[in-house]
């Protein structure tokens, strides 16, 4: 889309985005929302699978501080249960004494598990927040279940936040807009004889549920709202939205330029490349074909939209120092790994190390920066000295002019 395109009724950039700041009532609703502290909120939790998935299994739990017993994990298990034709009905949930459940946390990758064992009862518990299915793990979980509760109740549920149906069809699919109803139920009908904290607790975490993921949230009705109308201003600020691909470039280059031992080369948004000093040998700059430098052996971290893998690479150049170099990482060890010992034609890695998955792409910025950090000094602190320390043994790579800075 054009910026012609985007100024509608002959309206200036400067015109449109004037109209979305000043006087806009739905724009102050939204920022005071957000302003408002929430304990969720602040500890950056709102995405984050696993502390959605740890205070589900507090809460849940009939042993746990909060005082409420079983009463969350009936009212839980009775809306999955609801309307479905399966081995347990809302009404047995209800009879049965739960307090004695086991709530456990990851159990053989599950993401929740119960097991009541006076009711011969076991509850899987798949929790998804951005992320999705993965190598039919959902069917694995169940058939592992009933081979280690034969002829129990088995209560298999996919939680999500739109309550998505899942690919086994014997899960049931629960909502996150089903979890806020209950908890908010549960804190209506629990209020006097809860513990004050305990309360506030449940309370913060009903409010970041509805301003930030369940779909009627005011959040995103005030969101709707401001798009119907600034959509034009909002499409011209999304146009010049900062993309993560462009941080992470910046980040690495930033990085790379304050750690002496390094050398930064050639420098795109997908590509970034590098090589440490002491492997920055007239001998290795006699390259082809890559960068301008003549570097052949290069770190060359690959940039994409949803991962950052390192690698390094041994590049064009002549073929006896290519065939060296790989003969000699294929002879070494760890860390270095060919990932072939035959010689390409253009490029061998000999070295690969994943700084940034596709589930760190899914955190907000400022946690994704810290994670990305956090890798990046294990490769500093870990992985390259044991490849400088690697390559220092071999006296032939500082032969001619020897190292250059």
């Amino acid at each position: 889309m054009t910026v012609g395109t985007l100024l509608g009724k002959d309206r200036t950039p400067q015109q449109l985005l004037e109209e979305f700041v000043i006087g806009n009532s739905e724009l102050q609703r939204l920022e005071g929302l957000l302003r408002k502290f929430n304990l969720f909120d602040a500890l950056r939790l709102v995405r984050h699978e696993e502390r959605h998935s740890d205070f589900l299994a507090y809460m849940l739990d009939p042993q746990q501080n909060h005082g409420l017993h079983d009463s969350f994990l009936k009212s839980f298990l009775q809306a999955a249960l609801t309307g479905g034709d399966y081995s347990v009905n809302p009404i047995e949930i209800d009879i049965w004494n739960l307090t004695s459940a086991e709530v456990r946390r990851e159990w053989e990758n599950r993401d929740i598990f119960i097991r009541d064992e006076a009711n011969h009862l076991a509850v899987i518990i798949e929790n998804k927040i951005g992320t999705g299915e993965h190598s039919n793990q959902l069917a694995r979980y169940y058939d592992a279940v009933c081979r280690e509760c034969p002829g129990w109740n088995i209560v298999p549920i996919y939680l999500t936040v739109e309550g998505k149906d899942p690919s086994d069809e014997r899960f049931i699919a629960l909502g996150y807009d089903e979890v806020s109803d209950l908890l908010e139920t549960l804190i209506d009908l629990n209020r006097n004889a809860l513990n004050p904290d305990v309360r506030m607790m449940i309370e913060h975490y009903v409010e970041m549920l509805r301003r930030h993921l369940v779909s009627e949230s005011e959040i995103s009705q005030l969101c709707r709202k401001i798009y119907d109308k600034h959509k034009e201003a909002l499409d011209l600020i999304f146009e010049h939205r900062p993309d993560r691909q462009e941080t992470v470039r910046k980040l690495l280059d930033a990085w790379i330029k304050a750690t002496p031992e390094l050398v930064l080369d050639h420098s795109s948004k997908t590509y970034i490349n590098f090589v440490p000093k002491s492997l920055d040998t007239s001998l290795l700059r006699r390259g082809s074909g890559w960068t301008k430098s003549g570097r052949m052996l290069l770190f060359d971290a690959h940039n994409c939209e949803d991962h950052l893998t390192l690698r390094l690479f041994i590049g064009p150049g002549p073929t006896d120092v290519r065939r060296k170099l790989l003969d000699f990482a294929s002879n070494f060890g760890s860390p270095l790994k060919p990932s072939t010992t035959s010689l390409n034609a253009k490029w061998n890695a000999i070295f690969a190390r994943k700084i940034a998955t596709s589930k760190a792409y899914t955190l907000p910025d400022d946690e994704f920066k810290v994670e990305l950090e956090k890798e990046w000094k294990k490769f500093l602190e870990n992985d390259l000295p044991a490849i400088i320390s690697a390559f220092d043994g071999e006296k032939w790579i500082r032969e001619a002019a020897g190292a250059t800075a």
